[in-house]
């Protein structure tokens, strides 16, 4: 068993270390609930019941993997953390503390040795810095949503123009149509239905294809490095997708619908 302060348990989910379900609220102060730390091999659920000396505890949370290993495994055991009330009414000990500091970013490794030999033998002392990949998270998110935004802007202006570019061939048949009674409702409902199917089939396939090279990015450049890391599919980026297919249809359809509306039908009847 662990024990956390007030402090330390809001960093967890500041930092996005809980699993998604997880109910941090229920730890803080002298209750009945705990975090586990858990891995892909784990059998532990939210809402699994525990006994701790002789108390029965439910797991209000799940960690994504086990930061109190080296390599994030659990290793098969389980791992509690408690808050420092509960903590206290469990196991009766007061002296108990787990320390953490953040230091400076230019300090040396003269300046670790020597806290850590300030530190007596009574105590366990860790150096984390190996773990800190802020800067390189931060230069890949920028690289890769970069080479999105360019890939996006590729997109919508490829639908706009091969829907605008199919409505210039059939103009002719539009008018025509026009002539014979079609509405300009019914005119743009067609451009819409042309550009949804552009739309429908290119997120179906792309969908399809992104989330088998995301699963196997995942593996390659993700989980061969870090065996605690489970992909799950990216619901959110897969909804937002949608949305922008559909704002996308939304714009191709204006220009052409715009070209229809101010379109002489005795000019093109007279070119038939």
């Amino acid at each position: 068993m662990i024990s956390y302060d007030e402090f330390e348990l809001r960093c967890l989910s500041k930092d996005h270390i809980l699993k998604k379900g997880s109910d941090i609220s229920k730890v803080y102060g002298n209750s009945r609930y705990v975090l586990a730390t858990w891995d892909k091999d784990s059998t532990l659920k939210i809402g699994d019941k525990i006994w701790v000396e002789s108390e029965e505890l439910e797991i209000a949370g799940l960690l994504k993997y086990d930061p109190f290993s080296s390599n994030g495994l659990t290793n098969g055991k389980v791992t509690l953390i408690i808050s420092g009330d509960t903590f206290t009414r469990l196991t009766g000990i007061t002296d108990y503390s787990l320390i953490m500091a953040q230091t400076a970013s230019d300090i040396t490794n003269e300046e670790i040795a020597a806290i850590n030999h300030i530190v007596d033998k009574n105590y366990i002392f860790h150096d984390k810095r190996h773990e800190r990949t802020t800067g390189t998270y931060t230069a890949f998110v920028f690289c890769v949503y970069g080479f999105l935004a360019i890939i996006i802007l590729v997109a919508v202006l490829n639908v706009i123009n091969s829907i605008s570019m199919s409505v210039s061939a059939r103009l002719k048949q539009y008018g025509a149509m026009r002539a014979i009674g079609m509405g300009e409702r019914q005119g743009i409902k067609m451009i819409a239905a042309e550009a949804a199917m552009y739309a429908a089939a290119g997120c179906i396939l792309g969908c399809i294809i992104g989330l088998l090279i995301s699963k196997w990015l995942y593996n390659v450049l993700i989980a061969a490095h870090f065996s605690y890391a489970v992909w799950n599919a990216p619901v959110a980026p897969l909804l937002g997708i949608v949305l922008f297919a559909l704002a996308t249809v939304i714009a191709a359809v204006y220009v052409p619908s715009k070209r229809m509306r101010n379109m002489e039908i005795t000019e093109i009847i007279n070119e038939l």
